[in-house]
């Protein structure tokens, strides 16, 4: 990131900087980290119901709407308000929160079909993305942790085959299914996944391909489903660009980054 070169960390330039990142701890409490997943669930729904009405609907700018909009700000909203009960599971870590993460899923996805109106194939056409938010979500179940010193680790190769082979599975589930349905938007983000934990099976663990796997996981269906809704890239880029710098001039992170833990001995 260019600010990391021209606004090195302990330098005066980063210090004023810092003190306007800090302005927006507020921002930051909201966890606007968690939009693109939410948005991306939203915009599945609407997906599905433009693929319905039109196979071959891509870079159209007129599937913007101000309803469809504001359902993805509500979206945020019933999320936020969720995560303040410990009754909802707070991590991904359990077969409750599994279910909990479906059930929020399809929620989202169906808030998403809303403005097109009802169509009960979107059951059937819906339930490869289905299947890939519970892919997402077993992509964050396998812990990164973090020691005192900062180092980076990852479980054991034998406590990670069973759920990177389940996630494959799926993931070539979505595939399958997408290809059957003649839907180029969710078969060709499952095709294009499906590298990342596959590499992360057969290779000897390492913090970086579990990095990949969780970065890839949401930036690719963001991307490929902003083919059909251009505007939506309108949305995720500067929200991408904001917490990068946030986080930089706050905590000095650059996050959320495409950058891994390169091996060092250091990467698990």
């Amino acid at each position: 990131m260019l600010a990391e070169k021209y606004f090195p960390r302990n330098s005066g330039r980063y210090g004023r900087l810092a003190a306007i990142a800090k302005k927006m701890d507020g921002f930051a409490a909201l966890n606007p980290e968690r939009w693109f997943g939410i948005w991306a669930m939203v915009l599945a729904g609407a997906n599905v119901s433009a693929y319905l009405e039109d196979r071959w609907l891509y870079w159209e700018w007129s599937t913007f709407s101000y309803f469809l909009v504001s359902i993805m700000v509500i979206a945020l909203v019933w999320d936020k308000f969720m995560f303040r009960f410990p009754l909802f599971p707070q991590k991904v870590d359990s077969i409750k929160s599994a279910s909990f993460m479906l059930l929020t899923g399809f929620a989202l996805f169906f808030l998403g079909t809303i403005p097109a109106g009802f169509d009960p194939l979107v059951f059937a056409y819906g339930l490869p993305y289905f299947i890939f938010f519970v892919v997402a979500h077993l992509t964050y179940a396998i812990p990164i942790k973090e020691n005192e010193k900062g180092e980076r680790s990852v479980p054991e190769k034998s406590e990670m085959t069973l759920p990177l082979a389940i996630i494959i599975g799926l993931t070539i589930i979505t595939a399958t299914a997408g290809v059957l349905h003649d839907d180029p938007i969710i078969s060709t983000i499952s095709a294009v996944y499906l590298p990342f934990p596959l590499v992360a099976l057969i290779f000897p663990s390492a913090v970086r391909h579990l990095q990949r796997c969780r970065a890839y996981v949401v930036f690719i269906p963001v991307m490929f489903i902003a083919v059909r809704f251009p505007w939506f890239l309108f949305m995720v880029l500067p929200l991408f660009w904001i917490l990068r710098h946030y986080n930089y001039f706050r905590h000095g992170v650059v996050s959320p980054s495409f950058k891994v833990d390169l091996p060092d001995g250091n990467d698990g």
